[in-house]
Formats: structure tokens, C-alpha cells, sequence
């Protein structure tokens, strides 16, 4: 994947509550959020903050300087190996309009699977909405995804459940793929109906509480 013309961008894991503030009210006031991500995802900005500072995803924030917030990728619903680190998990972006493009989120990708890659990550799953037809190909054509098939009623998108396309980074990881959709979309329903009856606020460690406290000041 050629780089000639790419923006000049930096990633950062441990992002300012400033910056990931601004990316997440552009995320929230954006139409397009409501095909790109699903019902389980962060309604706040301090369960964001605990999905980050937990270590429940590997998030990172991309700016082309300080004040210049160009997007995110981050890991979730992590697969970890038996030394308890993460060896696989599935990708969620959002590129704020302004920057939005293919070659910007090329670009992100290449810094963010480097730094995956750095913490033994090997593989990546992608689950997008199946009418999202530009995500999908920005997936194929830029970020070098390879396409499983559509998994039926995947997750819920506006209370109904919803076909998605399922992607995977390397074409060998395409039956680990298509095994854990069938797992992620069997523990989100789980999840769904044990949330309807009582919701429940796991506690946060005494270190992973600061980290929250930090981006919620």
C-alpha cells in the first residue's frame, strides 16, 4: 500500500481528555454514526472513557498536531492468549468529517496495525453494517481486509437486528473469523437481555480508576 502522498499523522494511546472530548461530540452529533456503530456501543462520554482506561479496548487517537483531531481506531471485544495479553480483536474507526477520506484512514491504519502489532496483536476482524457499502471497500482497497461473507443479524443498529459484512486482516484468519462473529453475536444478545433486566456497573482496579479519573476531570 503505497504512502506517496499520505498526510503527516500521529497516534497516541493515552489521548488528552481535551482532544478525546472533541472527537467524541463530532462522533456523537454525526448522522452516519447510526449505520457505523451498533447498540452496544458508548452512549457517554465517561463509558468511553472507562472502555479506554480499563484496557477493555486499545484505543488510539490520531491528530496531525495538538488542536487537530483527525479520527480514531481502536480494538474491542479483544481475544487474549493464555499469558493474558491480546492477540486478536475486532476494529472500530470513526474519521471525523472534515478529514474524511480513504487515503486518511490508510494512513491511520498503517500507524495504529503497526502499534497492534508491536503489542502481539496478529489478528484483526472488521463487522461493518451491510449497507455501509463505502466502509466495506475502504476496508478491501485500502486497508488490505479480505471479505468473509455476511453474517445474518449480526448486532442490533436502532433496536433491530442487522446483517453485517465480516472482514479479516490476514486470509488464513477467515474461519477464526466467521467462529467468532458467531460468538461475538451470541454474547451481545446475552448481554442485551441481561442489560433489559438489571444493568450492572462492574468495578474499575485502583489503577484503572485513576486512568478514568484522569479523562473525566
Amino acid at each position: 500500500m503505497a504512502l506517496t502522498t499520505l498526510m503527516p499523522l500521529a497516534i497516541t494511546d493515552t489521548p488528552a481528555r481535551k482532544a478525546l472530548q472533541q472527537w467524541w461530540r463530532v462522533r456523537q452529533a454525526d448522522p452516519e454514526s447510526l449505520m457505523a456503530f451498533t447498540d452496544d456501543a458508548p452512549r457517554t462520554f465517561a463509558a468511553l472513557s472507562r472502555c479506554i482506561a480499563t484496557g477493555e479496548w486499545l484505543f488510539y487517537l490520531a491528530q496531525a498536531a495538538p488542536d487537530d483531531v483527525i479520527g480514531a481506531m481502536w480494538l474491542h471485544d479483544l481475544v487474549w492468549d493464555e499469558d493474558g495479553l491480546p492477540r486478536a480483536g475486532w476494529l472500530g474507526t470513526y474519521v471525523v468529517p472534515a478529514s474524511r477520506g480513504a487515503r486518511t484512514t490508510q494512513a491511520m491504519w498503517l500507524l495504529i496495525r503497526d502499534a497492534l502489532e508491536a503489542r502481539g496483536v496478529r489478528s484483526v476482524y472488521i463487522a461493518s453494517h451491510h449497507a455501509n457499502t463505502r466502509a466495506h471497500r475502504v476496508a478491501e482497497v485500502h486497508l488490505g481486509f479480505h471479505p468473509v461473507g455476511i453474517f445474518p443479524a449480526f448486532a442490533r443498529f436502532g433496536g433491530q437486528p442487522t446483517d453485517c459484512m465480516i472482514l479479516c486482516m490476514r486470509p488464513e484468519d477467515m474461519g477464526e473469523a466467521w467462529a467468532l462473529a458467531y460468538e461475538r453475536s451470541r454474547q451481545q444478545e446475552a448481554g442485551r437481555r441481561v442489560r433489559l433486566a438489571l444493568p450492572v456497573r462492574q468495578p474499575a482496579l485502583p489503577m484503572q480508576q485513576k486512568r478514568f479519573n484522569r479523562l473525566n476531570d
